[in-house]
């Protein structure tokens, strides 16, 4: 019985052993570095909120939303809307659906008007602003469509990517009309992102914490640590006294 399970942990152990691996790696990994840092929020300045004086001449909701029906037509449906702050500016931000698609319209709060969607420049200058360091963006990327397990996933698009080579090879991802800070992509991201997909064994999307991978992984673990600890009991002196003397005695 020792034999078969003393054979039963070897060759578990060494089947799972680059899973193991990657389990303890990427643990460590996440254990070191503090997920603000992964995330960039030392890169990027805080998000404004709008000023008094603003609130005082901003529109009501429902000016807002009769300003939507003149520019699209009746037959939408208001996802969302919000007072927001761009540039010491106050803007009616609003989301919603009109014909089977998502929409989105910046208005001035004062209901003066629409924001047009960010030019490419504009959204590198908007970019720029958003880090605490003065930074040359590298390029700037109309994002409307990505592959599964990108670092933009779960998402809605589209957005302007804008990239730079320092600091930290951060990607910045931005409203395209708002121009807001959706999400922050370093290197940091990038192996912790990868090292995630490696922890949760879900190599396509990246987010499936449930794969049946991951369940069969976590089973086999689990099975060579108990093998493990079973054949540590049969191999101390203690356990096999007791199992000569049950030998040498029977009832």
């Amino acid at each position: 019985m020792r034999v078969f399970i003393r054979k039963i942990h070897r060759w578990l152990g060494l089947l799972m052993a680059l899973q193991i691996l990657a389990w303890m790696a990427s643990g460590l990994y996440f254990s070191l570095i503090p997920i603000a840092e992964i995330r960039g929020e030392h890169l990027t300045k805080p998000a404004e909120s709008p000023a008094p004086a603003q609130l005082e001449s901003m529109v009501t909701p429902t000016v807002v939303a009769g300003l939507i029906r003149r520019d699209i037509g009746d037959g939408w449906t208001l996802s969302r809307m919000e007072l927001i702050s761009v540039e010491g500016q106050g803007y009616w931000r609003v989301e919603g659906k009109h014909a089977g698609h998502v929409f989105t319209r910046l208005v001035n709060a004062d209901g003066s008007g629409f924001v047009p969607r960010l030019s490419e420049e504009e959204a590198q200058a908007r970019a720029v602003q958003w880090l605490r360091e003065p930074a040359e963006p590298r390029s700037a990327e109309w994002v409307e469509q990505l592959a599964a397990g990108s670092e933009f996933r779960g998402r809605a698009l589209p957005v302007w990517k804008v990239t730079f080579l320092e600091p930290e090879a951060v990607s910045l991802y931005l409203h395209p009309w708002t121009g807001e800070l959706l999400a922050r992509r370093t290197d940091r991201w990038r192996i912790f992102d990868f090292l995630w997909m490696l922890h949760i064994m879900d190599f396509s999307e990246r987010d499936d914490f449930n794969h049946p991978l991951l369940q069969v992984a976590a089973a086999l673990g689990l099975l060579i640590v108990l093998s493990g600890v079973a054949y540590w009991v049969m191999s101390t002196r203690l356990f096999r006294r007791r199992v000569r003397r049950i030998t040498d005695y029977p009832l």
